[in-house]
């Protein structure tokens, strides 16, 4: 009979032995599978294809063999150095946050194109944001897919809500007020506040944004944050600002302001490396006796600056090479988008829409027989909010249709649809394509 410990012995023994021929089994068919030697299964030789005239598939096999593993191992590499590397970032909110943004990313390629009703506030803010909706009132922000489903609804306190959209995020600021908040599709991911009230805010298409105060000392105030939302760079100006923009690609920035110059008024341009806030390094445009209503930069760096008296289009350089003057006319409203500026001007009851595409061309510059409140524009159209509907024009040809609508702010969609944002639903207006 053998003793306790040689029964120990043997069974310690035998444990080993599954071990050492388990991690033999599962380690052998890894490293069989990256083997370039040919494996115990039956390996066709050059030889069998020889009848059948085959050899060439024969090498391509093999070459899509050694690829797949070649691509495999880059794959292994590849996670474990994003591990690695990123391991704080690897939390349970973060894959939270992932999926369910991803939710409503694939939402954001469909619309039913119906009512989407809200709660009822006649001061709401609205903006397109990733294919859906953002409402901002005084009490709440909600963020609608495109799909009409609610993905968030948060009670704020602003008595003036302006909203900003990126590709990527909402943000959400109190014009009457020292705070501003940005959100993505389902919570607030950053807020702050300044000693001051804000009056504008903009994002750049890298993540930076701006934001527009001032302090005690001087009447315009911009702040610089990184797209991590730490305070960069800040810009004091002794002028009342009313617009900022800002072109990532070449790192810079432009400011809107307007002071009293000769005693009749002037728009001031000022632009600057971003970052750089040295004011010998600012570079000033003067225009006497026009009223600053807008900026943006287009493509190419190139930049578009809207006044009461016209519209110039800038290159890269700040050298104007365009322009479109409307002295005697009263601007009813102006539109920057992702494909260019819009500008609509009445006259004698006659009114003008002018429009630049986003390489700062001229593409339309005509009188139309509507009365216009709002102008938008999609990549060849411009639409129209009257008092009774909304006209969409192309401007390739001469199509003109109207589809009548409840009163409300515009927002474009695409070529063929437009959104009336009324105080308590938004209806979506579909036009022939």
């Amino acid at each position: 009979m053998k003793k306790p410990f040689e029964n120990f012995k043997d069974l310690k023994e035998k444990i080993g032995n599954i071990s050492a021929n388990a991690s033999e089994g599962f380690l052998g068919k890894i490293g069989g599978y990256f083997n370039p030697e040919p494996q115990k299964e039956r390996v066709l030789r050059h030889e069998d294809f020889n009848a059948a005239g085959d050899v060439y598939y024969a090498d391509v096999s093999v070459a899509y063999k050694i690829a797949e593993r070649v691509l495999w191992t880059i794959l292994v590499i590849f996670v474990l150095f994003s591990v690695l590397f990123n391991y704080k970032d690897i939390t349970y909110d973060n894959f939270y946050y992932l999926f369910k943004d991803f939710s409503s990313a694939v939402d954001s390629g469909s619309s039913d194109y119906e009512v989407l009703s809200y709660d009822s506030d006649s001061r709401q803010s609205f903006s397109l944001y990733r294919g859906g909706l953002a409402t901002v009132s005084p009490s709440t922000i909600s963020i609608y897919t495109a799909t009409g489903r609610k993905t968030i609804r948060e009670n704020i306190n602003y008595s003036a809500p302006f909203a900003v959209c990126s590709d990527k995020y909402i943000l959400v600021y109190d014009a009457s007020g020292n705070s501003f908040s940005i959100y993505n599709s389902f919570a607030r991911v950053f807020t702050d506040t300044t000693e001051y009230p804000i009056t504008d805010a903009c994002f750049a298409e890298d993540g930076r944004f701006a934001i527009v105060t001032r302090d005690y000392e001087n009447k315009a105030v911009v702040y610089i944050y990184s797209k991590n939302f730490k305070k960069i760079n800040k810009y004091s100006l002794d002028m009342y600002m009313f617009d900022v923009s800002i072109d990532s690609a070449k790192n810079e920035i432009s400011m809107l302001c307007y002071d009293i110059g000769n005693g009749t008024g002037r728009t001031v341009l000022m632009t600057a490396e971003l970052g750089n806030t040295n004011a010998d390094s600012v570079i000033n445009n003067y225009f006497d006796g026009e009223f600053p209503l807008g900026i943006a930069y287009l493509d190419g760096g190139r930049l578009a600056l809207v006044t009461d008296c016209s519209v110039r289009i800038f290159s890269k350089n700040l050298k104007e090479i365009n322009k479109i003057e409307y002295f005697d006319s009263k601007v009813t409203d102006v539109e920057f988008s992702d494909f260019g500026v819009a500008i609509s001007t009445l006259k004698a009851a006659k009114n003008r829409v002018i429009v630049f595409d986003k390489s700062g061309e001229l593409v339309y510059n005509n009188s139309i027989k509507y009365n216009v409140s709002e102008v938008g524009l999609s990549e060849d159209c411009i639409f129209v909010n009257t008092l009774s509907g909304v006209a969409r024009i192309s401007m390739k040809g001469k199509d003109e249709s109207f589809l009548p609508s409840n009163n409300g702010r515009l927002l474009v969609y695409d070529s063929s649809t437009a959104l009336i944002c009324g105080d308590s639903k938004a209806e979506y207006l579909v036009f022939n394509k």
